[in-house]
This record gives structure tokens, C-alpha cells and sequence, in this order.
């Protein structure tokens, strides 16, 4: 009886001191990404980030493998890829398992990638099919023989939705992530080509084609979504929007002739026309920048990649004499797919990390910790600088 105090007593000092290493080990690690955030602009932050989620290994792992198609679409829905065409949503893990294969019908399918969902539409079609990764989550249709022109999420799972609709040249819906209606706008007299909520979630930002001088133009008109009133508007002058993206209080235009940057507020920071050069790609979602790639001539490798920072400064440029397949950009990272090798630059195209073998690879999807995936037409795998 006089040993049952000290068994216990035994017991309290070795859960103590289990609980005191534990958060000691939780403290240095806190103390140890802390530290390595401030080293070199985050760079060994990205680095273990690497190592926690994919190990300590580099170099290319975690193969994909899909049915081939020219009209595949491809986008990383959590840690598994999604792989969309005109018959199927198939989701593959990051082990080479279908999750899911959803039977769809279109002829040109779109794919948006919100938080947790993706938004499949088509340009010709009149349905939108949401998935998560464990399904079809829900689906919604225009109004009969009627079109949807696009169908965008933002990184709450906001849905902005462009469409036909009877009596009305186009309409705008915006849904939130559970799928109540927030936000409804008919145009009478314009057509709209695009929406997208911002990343707030507090406003609503629809592409105008509107008759400017003869022409037709592109206005960005600003929506709140709580009041349904209009807070702004910016023309582009001889601009049709092809994509855009929100970025904080910052609206990225690509057009078919000049690139713009505009805040929520209407101002125009930048406007830069393309001139007599050819726009052969771009990038749009960099953390705090965005990228342009143009050339002297309509076909060729002679061309000028240019980096640019929210506020419309040029931030770096260089001139690149060799075939380009892809570029993309997220976080701090701009990915560049040659024709047989990857680069990963940083924001002011300083080289980061390389891959001279990327066999057939033809498109690229970044992460924001500089690893990248590299997609071929039946396969996909990922790059760990």
C-alpha cells in the first residue's frame, strides 16, 4: 500500500516531463522556421517546407498518370491533380490513385481552382460542375439553351458566374462557398465577358465591353457584394481583357493589345501597350508580382521576359533566345519550361533551382514553395529544387 503514492508520483513526473519535451521540440521548431523565414527572403523557409511535406529528398517524384488528351486541363485540387476533359473530372492522389472519375459532357472545358472546390465549365455549355475532392459537390445550369461564358473562383470558394440569361444581354452571379446566392447583376446594354470575386470577399469585379470612340473596350467595373452598388470603374482604352486576376486591391489585365494594372478604387497603374511586339505568354498569379513574355516577331525564340511588382514597376528583365513551352508564377516563384529544361527564377529572375531532363513536359503547375509540377500528355510528376 505504501508503494501506490510512489508509482503514481512516478508516473505525474514522467508525463510531465514528456509534455516539457514536447513543447520544447515545438518551440525550436517555431524558433527554427522563424529564423529561416528571415534568412535569404524565405528561401530555407521554402526549402522546409520541402522537406515536411515530400521528405528530404530532391530532385523529381510523385508520378501521375492519366489517359492522353489534347483538350486535358490540369490543376491541383488540395494535394492530388485534377485532370479534366471533355468526357471526364478524374482526381489522381499524390500516390497515382483515382479518387474519383466523374463523367462530364463538353467541348471545351474551363477549369477554376478556388480553396477546397473547382469549377468546371463550358464555354458552350449550360452547366457547371463543382468538385471537391471527394466528389461532385453540386451543379449549376443556365436558363435552357443559354450559355455560361465563365465561372471563376477566388481563394474562399467564392463563385463568380458569367452568363446568358433571357431578356439581357449578359448577367453576373456570385455564389459563396456553401452555395447561396450573394450577388446578382443584369446588363441591359453591355456585354460582360468576365467576373471575380476579390480575395476579401467583399467586392465583385465584372469585365465591360462597352463602345469607346467607334470601338469596343474593356471597362473593370467594381462591385460591393454586401450593398450591390457600383464603388468604381477603369477603362482600358483599346484593350479587350483575354484574363485577368485579383491580387489584394489590385486588378492584372491581360489584353489583346496592352497590360494593366488597376486598383479596386479605379486608378491606373500601369498601362503599357505592347507596341509592335508579340505577346507569347504571361503570368498572372506571382505572390506580389506578375510576368510578360513578348517577342520581336509572331514565331520564334527571341523574346523579353519582364517581371513586374503590384505597384506597375518594372522589377527585372532579360532576353531569352530559346524556346519557351510554359511559364507560371506562385508565391515568390516565376517557373520557366524550356524546350528541355526547367528554371525556377525568383521574383527579380535570379536563377533559384534547375531541371535539365524534363522530358516531354509541356506545361507547368508551381507551388508556392518553389517545387513545380510538370505535366506531359499522359503523365505528371513533381520537381523538388
Amino acid at each position: 500500500m505504501t508503494n501506490k503514492p510512489e508509482k503514481e508520483t512516478g508516473k505525474k513526473k514522467r508525463s510531465f516531463l514528456n509534455r516539457m519535451l514536447t513543447l520544447l521540440l515545438v518551440l525550436c521548431a517555431v524558433l527554427g522556421a522563424v529564423a529561416l523565414t528571415a534568412m535569404e527572403d524565405g528561401t530555407h523557409f521554402a526549402a522546409l517546407r520541402r522537406w515536411l511535406m515530400y521528405g528530404s529528398s530532391s530532385g523529381t517524384r510523385d508520378i501521375y498518370a492519366y489517359a492522353a488528351d489534347p483538350a486535358n486541363r490540369y490543376g491541383k485540387l488540395g494535394s492530388s491533380l485534377l485532370v479534366v476533359n471533355p468526357n471526364t473530372a478524374q482526381l489522381i492522389s499524390d500516390e497515382g490513385a483515382v479518387l474519383f472519375d466523374i463523367p462530364i459532357r463538353m467541348s471545351a472545358p474551363q477549369l477554376s481552382i478556388g480553396k477546397d472546390l473547382a469549377a468546371i465549365c463550358d464555354a458552350k455549355g449550360d452547366t457547371i460542375y463543382l468538385l471537391d475532392q471527394n466528389g461532385l459537390r453540386r451543379t449549376l445550369r443556365t436558363e435552357r439553351d443559354l450559355r455560361c461564358f465563365s465561372a471563376r473562383l477566388n481563394g474562399s470558394d467564392y463563385l463568380a458566374v458569367t452568363e446568358q440569361k433571357t431578356g439581357y444581354k449578359t448577367s453576373v452571379s456570385v455564389y459563396n462557398a456553401d452555395g447561396a446566392l450573394l450577388f446578382s447583376f443584369d446588363s441591359y446594354d453591355n456585354y460582360l465577358s468576365d467576373a471575380r470575386v476579390t480575395e476579401d470577399g467583399r467586392s465583385v469585379v465584372i469585365v465591360s465591353l462597352e463602345p469607346q470612340n467607334g470601338i469596343y473596350a474593356s471597362v473593370l467595373r467594381v462591385y460591393d457584394l454586401g450593398s450591390a452598388e457600383q464603388k468604381s470603374s477603369a477603362a482600358i482604352r483599346d484593350g479587350l481583357v483575354m484574363d485577368f486576376c485579383c491580387n489584394g486591391d489590385k486588378v492584372i489585365s491581360l489584353c489583346d493589345k496592352r497590360f494593366a494594372i488597376t486598383d479596386l478604387a479605379g486608378d491606373t497603374l500601369l498601362d503599357y501597350s505592347y507596341g509592335n511586339l508579340y505577346l507569347h505568354d504571361y503570368a498572372l498569379t506571382g505572390g506580389d508580382f506578375c510576368a510578360l513574355l513578348l517577342g520581336r516577331y509572331q514565331a520564334g525564340n527571341i523574346c523579353t521576359l519582364t517581371t513586374y511588382d503590384l505597384e506597375g514597376q518594372e522589377i527585372a528583365s532579360m532576353e531569352l533566345t530559346e524556346e519557351v513551352l510554359d511559364i507560371a508564377a506562385c508565391g515568390d516563384y516565376l517557373a520557366v519550361l524550356y524546350g528541355e529544361r526547367l528554371v525556377v527564377y525568383q521574383r527579380d529572375l535570379t536563377e533559384y533551382a534547375r531541371l535539365d531532363n524534363t522530358d516531354y513536359a509541356g506545361q507547368i503547375l508551381p507551388e508556392a514553395d518553389g517545387s513545380v509540377l510538370l505535366v506531359s500528355g499522359s503523365s505528371a510528376w513533381r520537381f523538388l529544387p
